[in-house]
């Protein structure tokens, strides 16, 4: 096998017989070479594929890096044992079940399966009933599973996470513990149980142990900074027989905290092996050097880590941008300008991404792209206007401008105790009837939806008073609903709230609801309908969270809302563990774009005014100044329109005539 086409760092990494060994591998730096030629390298040398195993956090990922291994040598490759931490467990499982108190043929429950379970679980505690205020059996192993992969107090996990079951812990924790028990007497595993039961295995089997690391001459690990505790602690015992363990991965991408991750396991990967091997690699395949001087510079101002240096051979271009905009509709609109511009220098859509901290930071950009007709999907959350919350509040707001729009009426009406869709039908005729159309809730009295279908008649009475000024329209059914969302989506209304107040920012932009609703409701651009089909029916623009983005790049790369309290999230800033995992999602934004990096800073955003422009995580980076190219930018007043200039210049020549 040809090593030449591997780089002095890689080629140690591949080519060291025994031994533990961390390859701390810098964004763009070939880890997945390095990983695909160790394996190779490994079955030239003699040993047997089947004692090899390489585990991913996909199995497509691991697929793929076999096949190229199999490019390599030939297909030998394809007998290594490649695939997720999941996937192994459940193979070794099947052999060693008994010595759990499970058999060997113990089924494997689907998110389905698992969601149906819990619900069984709560009806026999008595748990959820009628009257009583109990989160869905979705939102119930969403918190179980957490609690397995981050190892938190679930009290703690509540109080942070879900706050609006907190004092349900002690119900919860019953619950999880009839769960489990259930599962057991079923003869049955969830996915988190396939982690939880193979560690198990490995801790108080010893002869397991033995026999299952012995079979795993060389283990080998992707993504190690994205691996929990339970996933940490099983690669090492993997090893424990013969201490043969390479994990690849970069410290400095480890944002994967909110779901069990800990950057812990890389950092302190050489505590567990002493005198293990540490190989950087620093040569990036990826980006400009102006780009890797940020990222570098992100890294220089990071509390720990390993102080690799990202350096190419391709060092010309311009700096990245550094862009001070006043509020989010500047930046909005900067974004879409620049994406047109790049665009017609000969970049297309599909090369351009726009990042965000959160999905809600993308809601004001969506509307302006749609408004351009410049296509786009948007990864990491669901469109602004297409979410339930936003639809709701739209129409309210088509009630209080239409009244005859029986389509937001079947919406809303609906969501009042008692009213399903044929009595909400029944009620729409009976609107329509009326001159002018409006709610009775009389024939509702005495029943559960009486008081509210009053206050919604007088909310929308009210409106009718404000149709003059858009944002104190909005802003008094955003008063009305915010209360409402609590009991429409008990289960995650914090988040939801959030898109709310981007439509309080956009009402302020338009002078009568009619042109907010149609700006809001214009398709989609990933629709088929649109006029101008692009000739490329893969050309759109990506707007993704930085965490969805992870392990893609593009030619440009806008992050935008820079901001203290927004990127980084205010969540993070009250402890310095939370600030330096928004610091590696920055380097993980930054690192994705090849050729143009657009960082946008707002002066003004919803979080609470100006002043916020001074972003924790630029402040930090030394000689911050040589990094960057400063950009001001100030949107272009609208051209005035001719015949409106020759308007005017008749007007003035016949009052002067006349005078």
């Amino acid at each position: 096998m040809d090593l030449s086409a591997l780089n002095a760092a890689q080629r140690r990494a591949v080519t060291t017989r025994d031994g533990a060994r961390l390859v701390v591998a810098g964004a763009g730096t070939g880890k997945t070479r390095t990983l695909v030629h160790r394996v190779a390298w490994l079955i030239e040398q003699g040993v047997a594929p089947q004692s090899i195993v390489l585990l991913t956090f996909t199995r497509r990922a691991a697929a793929e890096m076999l096949d190229r291994a199999s490019a390599l040598i030939g297909s030998e490759a394809r007998d290594v044992r490649g695939g997720t931490f999941h996937g192994f467990a459940n193979t070794v499982l099947r052999r060693w079940a008994p010595q759990l108190g499970y058999t060997a043929r113990f089924t494997i429950l689907d998110r389905a399966d698992a969601e149906q379970l819990v619900g069984l679980c709560r009806e026999e505690l008595g748990l959820g009933g009628k009257g009583q205020t109990f989160p869905k059996r979705n939102t119930v192993l969403k918190v179980l599973s957490k609690q397995v992969n981050t190892g938190r107090d679930l009290y703690d996990l509540l109080e942070e996470d879900y706050p609006q079951y907190r004092d349900l812990a002690g119900d919860l924790a019953r619950l999880g513990e009839r769960y489990t028990e259930r599962k057991r007497r079923g003869d049955v595993m969830d996915f988190d149980d396939l982690l939880v039961r193979f560690d198990e295995l490995l801790t108080t089997v010893p002869a397991a142990r033995d026999r299952v690391s012995e079979g795993c001459r060389y283990v080998l690990v992707d993504e190690y900074q994205d691996t929990n505790r339970l996933q940490g602690r099983i690669a090492c015992l993997l090893a424990v027989r013969h201490g043969n363990l390479m994990v690849v991965g970069d410290e400095a991408q480890s944002i994967y905290g909110f779901r069990g991750a800990t950057v812990q396991n890389i950092l302190g990967f050489s505590e567990l092996f002493p005198g293990c091997e540490t190989i950087l690699l620093e040569q990036n395949f990826r980006s400009r050097q102006p780009i890797l001087d940020l990222a570098n510079g992100v890294l220089d101002s990071a509390t720990s880590g390993y102080g690799k240096r990202l350096f190419t051979e391709s060092d010309d271009g311009a700096l990245p941008a550094l862009v001070d905009v006043e509020n989010e509709y500047d930046q909005a609109d900067y974004v879409v300008s620049e994406v047109l511009r790049l665009r017609e220098q000969g970049v297309p859509l599909r090369e351009q991404a726009v990042l965000f901290r959160s999905a809600f930071h993308a809601n004001l950009l969506e509307v302006a792209l749609a408004r351009e007709g410049l296509p786009f999907r948007k990864f990491g959350g669901i469109q602004f206007v297409e979410a339930a919350h936003v639809k709701d509040l739209l129409a309210l707001l088509r009630l209080v401008v239409n009244p005859r729009d029986d389509l937001a009426w079947f919406r809303v009406l609906q969501w009042f105790p008692g009213i399903g869709p044929k009595r909400a039908r029944a009620m729409i005729t009976a609107v329509g009837e009326a001159d002018p159309p409006r709610l009775d809730p009389q024939p509702f009295k005495g029943r559960k939806s009486y008081a509210g279908l009053v206050t919604l008649a007088s909310v929308l009475r009210e409106a009718e008073d404000r149709l003059d000024d858009v944002s104190a329209l909005v802003d008094h059914l955003l008063d009305y609903y915010r209360a409402k969302i609590e009991d429409l989506y008990p289960e995650d209304f914090p988040k939801r709230k959030r898109d709310l107040d981007t439509l309080g920012l956009l009402a302020a932009r338009y002078a009568t609801p009619e042109l907010l609703l149609a700006e809001v409701s214009l398709e989609s651009p990933e629709t088929d309908d649109i006029e101008e089909e692009p000739e490329d029916e893969e050309e759109w623009l990506t707007l993704s969270t930085i965490h969805s983005a992870k392990g893609l790049e593009w030619d440009a790369v806008f992050v935008i809302q820079l901001s203290d309290g927004n990127f980084p999230s205010r969540y993070a800033l009250d402890s310095l563990e939370g600030v330096e995992e928004e610091r590696r999602l920055f380097y993980v934004a930054v690192t994705r774009a090849r050729e143009h990096l657009h960082l946008v800073r707002p002066a003004f955003t919803r979080t609470g005014g100006y002043g916020e422009a001074s972003c924790l995580l630029l402040d930090t980076i030394d000689a911050l100044d040589e990094r960057v190219a400063w950009k001001p930018w100030h949107p272009a007043p609208p051209p005035q329109d001719p015949e409106i200039l020759r308007a005017e210049e008749r007007l003035q020549r016949f009052l002067d005539f006349y005078r």
